[in-house]
């Protein structure tokens, strides 16, 4: 290789550099220009073609794009990264026939393409072919079972097949991976945070049908009762509430009563009502912090400083904390007293242990050997 000619290359690798980063930036405009410049004597002609086609696709030359694509095909040596764009392409010219081809050809230049064998999942998940789908996705997850959108898109896939348990697993692990795909799991595959506070209510309201949902920090409880059935919503209200207040729900703070009867389209009763109205503030369980405090010192300064927070909480409007710190102490306190007995015991049963290691081991005792000669 003559010197003028490496020269060539060094200048076509700066310039194909210079139009990736334009292009990363994006200045696409520029970065054709800069790819162009390579092309003559860049050593990788492909690579150029195919840079080149993504910014002609970007600035919605799809014609000269796919000229760049079809032009990387005729000269790379593997042309399943091209194959792949020109699908990309005709993907987004909805030639979704096409799309499969250049994807299929791909995967078969490359069986480890994770992206094509994606696309080809998407795209026959559009058209229905939820078996081909289903197989395209697995095919992704077993060379990379950390690509959360894969399982993101195959829960869905398997959600229309009727697995709904597979469906929940994959969007278990498509969160795991990626957190930012939760807005995108169904609500199928979301626990009702509610069903322990209707099935709490219905136990007690017997027969009465009951339905929950919550609206901001408004808990509504619908009330169904048939035709015959007395309800009374005088003393209702107190009822529920005894029955919310041990459930501490921080995120509700009132609720509404609305009650049907029958067949009949409009409420008997609609009414809204305070949680936490008129109720007596925690104990804070001073004495308790200090017991722990002396008792057990790590554990009594947490208790103390869940105690200061008693009566702040409640002042706050924040009841259920209040409550739960007003517990804290008490748990607390119960720790340290536990964990003072067991440092206690540990010095007794040290010497419990020396006192037996100590003590004289008796002389065994042996029979005496039988001269039978002597009492012949």
């Amino acid at each position: 290789m003559d010197k003028q000619s490496w020269y060539a290359r060094q200048i076509a690798r700066l310039a194909y550099r210079r139009g990736c980063t334009l292009a990363r930036q994006g200045n696409h405009q520029s970065a054709i220009a800069a790819l162009s410049q390579a092309l003559a004597n860049h050593p990788d002609t492909a690579s150029v073609y195919i840079s080149r086609g993504l910014s002609y696709r970007a600035l919605g030359q799809l014609d000269h794009a796919r000229q760049d694509f079809v032009a990387a095909i005729d000269c790379a040596e593997n042309p399943a990264v091209a194959y792949f764009h020109l699908g990309q392409l005709a993907q987004a010219q909805d030639m979704m026939a096409d799309a499969l081809r250049d994807w299929q050809q791909a995967i078969a230049l490359n069986p480890s393409y994770t992206d094509a064998h994606y696309q080809l999942g998407v795209v026959q998940t559009q058209m229905n072919d939820l078996a081909a789908a289903l197989a395209s996705f697995d095919q992704v997850l077993e060379r990379n079972p950390n690509r959360a959108e894969a399982y993101l898109k195959r829960g869905l896939v398997r959600h229309q097949l009727d697995d709904l348990e597979g469906a929940i697993a994959d969007w278990q692990l498509a969160t795991l991976n990626d957190p930012s795909l939760a807005d995108q799991v169904p609500s199928v595959a979301k626990p009702d945070r509610l069903a322990p506070i209707k099935d709490l209510l219905q136990a007690e309201l017997q027969p009465i049908d009951v339905s929950v949902k919550q609206q901001g920090k408004t808990l509504e409880i619908s009330l169904k009762r048939q035709v015959g059935e007395g309800i009374s919503y005088f003393t209702l209200p107190d009822q529920v509430c005894d029955l919310l207040l041990p459930l501490e729900l921080s995120e509700i703070t009132q609720f509404t009563l609305i009650g049907y009867v029958g067949n009949v389209r409009g409420p008997e009763w609609e009414k809204r009502y305070d949680l936490y109205k008129n109720q007596p503030c925690p104990p804070s369980h001073w004495s308790t912090a200090l017991a722990a405090l002396i008792t057990f010192p790590p554990v009594g300064v947490t208790a103390l400083l869940y105690a200061s927070q008693v009566k702040r909480f409640y002042r706050r409007g924040q009841y259920p904390d209040a409550r739960r710190a007003s517990k804290a102490v008490r748990q607390l306190s119960l720790v340290g007293t536990g964990a003072m007995c067991l440092l206690a015991s540990l010095p007794l049963g040290y010497t419990a242990i020396k006192s037996i290691q100590n003590e004289p081991v008796p002389p065994v005792r042996t029979a005496r050997s039988i001269d039978y000669d002597v009492i012949q």
